[in-house]
Order: structure tokens, then sequence, then C-alpha cells
């Protein structure tokens, strides 16, 4: 039996585990958490910082793996590629995970390779982004280079505010440094994608954005379809695609958020993995018929995968967010009745009676999310309007 080592093992893990073992394979499991939910379906659990590669190296050396992957988790996908290249296994490369995970080298890429990009600046001190105030004016976006889930980004208008956000991206920078940039208004897209190993990029599930009225940095909503009234997906997919031929990525998943301003697509951010909550695992298949944690694994193992056939299925299907009220919570009611309403994919709360609930600061603060599909995007606006009034939070 084959060896598959995964690197992390959270909520958002679980999917990529549970397709490995449906496949037939020995799952390793690395999270730095005793109790990780990743553990519980795996083969074996073995607790590491998954951004601590020598440990993880060592676990992969000990099982002596076949291959070695993460999903929908972008601090693994470095730890990843150095776990692979140590073990010559298949894998990105360090130089390549790096490429996709530090926003700074994505920014450069893109205007080296004439891609729309905002102004920019690499900060070592606060006074290197006063100084950017002489090349750009206010709005502006400060943000760690490296991080997820939107740790640390901020819109900020003012001077006051600049210094606030830059001590917070500062916080949580992983090499003490901050990206500030022009902010860049507009729609925002993402768009999730598979890399073959032989080659072709295939770009697979594309949605809009809207985000939460006091952070327009969080996402609220993601909608997604095969088309926009007003934005070309076809422009967008083709700019996709040729951007991670030239990032030399050589296979995996990808997920990219764009801003679409001024008929231009401005690069947001490019990752090389699946999107986060379940995205990757249950919204790409059910827009495209296209399995992308299957060929995720079976590339990692070697196989070779010439093509693919992807449908465009005519629904429309969304990643919304709860949003509750701040306070403590004594009941949560309605969870399993949404769930069985027809149409519903997924429903998870990030809360529990007892809990305090505070106002969502970023991705992982966010209440709960919900995935759910219909023919239409009114049907769907009314089946989420029904799992709202159902899902019920009473306070203390």
């Amino acid at each position: 039996m084959k060896r598959i080592m995964i690197i992390a093992g959270g909520e958002w893990q679980i999917p990529v585990i549970r397709k490995a073992k449906q496949l037939g394979l020995f799952v390793i499991n690395t999270n730095l958490y005793p109790q990780s939910l990743g553990f519980n379906d795996a083969d074996v659990g073995l607790v590491a910082d998954v951004l601590d590669k020598d440990q993880n190296l060592a676990y992969a050396k000990e099982w002596n793996v076949d291959a070695v992957i993460t999903d929908q988790s972008d601090i693994a996908v470095p730890t990843v590629a150095y776990v692979a290249e140590h073990m010559q296994l298949k894998g990105v490369g360090t130089a390549v995970a790096d490429l996709f995970t530090n926003k700074s080298l994505m920014r450069s890429f893109c205007v080296k390779h004439d891609f729309p990009s905002p102004h920019f600046k690499l900060c070592n001190e606060l006074k290197d982004a006063i100084a950017f105030l002489n090349e750009c004016n206010f709005p502006l976006v400060v943000k760690p280079p490296a991080n997820q889930s939107s740790r640390g980004v901020l819109k900020v208008t003012n001077m006051h505010e600049l210094e606030h956000a830059y001590t917070s991206a500062m916080h949580h920078s992983k090499d003490e440094t901050v990206l500030i940039e022009e902010f860049i208004g507009g729609v925002e897209l993402t768009v999730d994608g598979v890399q073959l190993n032989t080659g072709e990029h295939y770009s697979l599930a594309t949605s809009t954005k809207t985000h939460y009225a006091h952070n327009e940095m969080i996402a609220n909503q993601l909608w997604f379809s095969q088309q926009h009234p007003e934005i070309d997906f076809d422009a967008l997919h083709d700019q996709h695609n040729q951007m991670v031929k030239l990032m030399g990525l050589p296979f995996g998943l990808t997920h990219a958020e764009y801003k679409y301003h001024a008929g231009k697509f401005y690069l947001v951010e490019i990752a090389a993995r699946g999107g986060g909550t379940k995205i990757s695992s249950d919204i790409v298949p059910l827009m495209s018929g296209i399995d992308s944690n299957n060929l995720l694994i079976r590339m990692a193992l070697g196989e070779r995968i010439n093509e693919i056939h992807p449908e465009a299925r005519k629904i429309t299907s969304v990643l919304d967010f709860f949003e509750f009220s701040p306070g403590k919570v004594k009941t949560i009611q309605g969870i399993e009745q949404a769930s069985a309403l027809s149409g519903v994919i997924s429903i998870g709360l990030n809360i529990e009676e007892g809990d305090i609930i505070e106002e969502v600061s970023d991705d992982r603060s966010r209440h709960g999310y919900i995935i759910a599909y219909a023919e239409n995007t009114e049907s769907l606006k009314s089946l989420l309007r029904k799992i709202h009034q159902t899902v019920q939070i009473t306070y203390e």
C-alpha cells in the first residue's frame, strides 16, 4: 500500500484526507495540535507545526512516504515543497512555492511579465511605508507578504490608520517585512483551477465576491457561475491560465483572487493549492464535474494526466458566510433542518453554545459557512433566506 503524507490537518484538509483513503492509500497527517480533526480520518496523526520543515521531513523519512501534498492551506505549501525536494518526490519546488505564497514576489512577477499590478513597496520600517505616499495617495492596502486567511490585511485611508495597520501587518509577518500597495477598486473575483503535469492549466470555477460592511478586505459571499453580464470570464481565464504557465507550476491546484477594474484584471494573490472552506473539494466538482482532489493525489504519486473534460454546469452556487450579532451564545437551533434543504451541500458553524461571538476580523474568525446551489441566482437567494431564517441563535 502506498503512503501519502498530508501536511495540515484542520477542518478544510478532511476532504483530501478522505479522498486519499478512498483511493486506497495509507495516510500520514501532520498538524500542530494533538486533537487535530484530520487525525480522525488519517491512518496516522503526527504532531508538527506545518511551518516546521525539518520535523515534517523527519516524519516523511520515518514513514518512507510515496507522496506529500496539502490543500486549502497556504502556509503548508513551502513545507510540502521542501519535503518533496528532499525526499525526491513529485513536488512544485521550493522556488515556485515561494512565488505562490509571497505577495511581494507575485507583484514583481506581474510587473516583469506585463500583467496588471497595483503600485507597491516592500517595507522594512514604518518610514518606508510613509515614504510610499510620495508614489501613491490613500486609500492603500497594508498586509504581511506571506500569511493566510486575510490576517493582518487592512485598507487604510489616513496616516493614523496607516500606523495602526503597519503594526498589525508586522505582527502577522513571518520575515519582519510589510507590503504596502495601491488600493484597486472594482469587482473582486476568484478563479480555481488545476495544472496538469502534462502542461495545461484549466480554470474550473469562477466567483464574484461581496464583502462585510465593516471590513471590505473580508469576503462574506462568493457567487459561482459560468458567466457574468459585465465581465468577460473567458478573458479572465485566458490571463489566469497564461500566468500559471509562466509561473512554472509543474502540477497541482490553483486558487487566485483578482480585481476587475477599468477593463483590466489585477491579481490580488495566487496560490498553489485549492480554495479554502471546501471550494476545491466541494464547489469545484459541483461547478465543473472535475474532482480536483483526486487529480492532485494522482499527480503527486507520479501519474500523468493528459487531459480532463470539464463541464460548464448551468447552475449557480454560493459560499455564504454567517454574520451573527455579538454576544454570548445560549442556544443554536436549526442546523439539521437547514442542512436537509434541497440544494444545500454543506453548512458549518465556528461557534458553539457558551461561546462569545465577536465581530469578524479575518477569514478564520467568520462565524460559519453555507455551500448551496440552485438553477439560477434568484432561486439561490431564496434558498439562502430560508437557511438564515432556519438557523437561529439565542443569547444569554
